[in-house]
């Protein structure tokens, strides 16, 4: 088998050049599609918890729900957990944060 000359180097080196042009064009067009998908509630979202910037959630604030024993505990369960999905928090701050916001009887239970 020949040596090969540096023509062909060349063209190998151009071959793989336009090779990788175009996967680079391929990776920025599958970026663009993902991140429509995730801006239009597609399939790109996000895992529940994760936590990066989000500019929806900066124009909603949602107060924490407060308990204080004197009603069905469940109806407190589920407005914390519609807090915790909307605001993405993680599993274990759940519980200190709902701590944090019973009162009363419920308050002095929980100590």
């Amino acid at each position: 088998m020949a040596e090969p000359t540096i023509a062909d180097v060349l063209a190998e080196l151009r071959a793989l050049r336009t090779d990788v042009n175009t996967l680079q064009f391929d990776m920025a067009a599958m970026k663009d599609k993902s991140a429509s998908a995730s801006d239009n509630g597609g399939h790109g979202r996000r895992p529940e918890g994760q936590r990066d910037h989000d500019p929806y959630l900066q124009h909603r604030k949602w107060d924490f729900p407060r308990f204080d024993g004197s009603v069905d505990p469940m109806l407190f369960i589920n407005k914390c957990e519609s807090y915790f999905r909307h605001h993405r928090t993680l599993g274990e701050e759940r519980v200190r944060m709902s701590s944090y916001h019973l009162d009363d009887v419920a308050q002095l239970w929980y100590n």
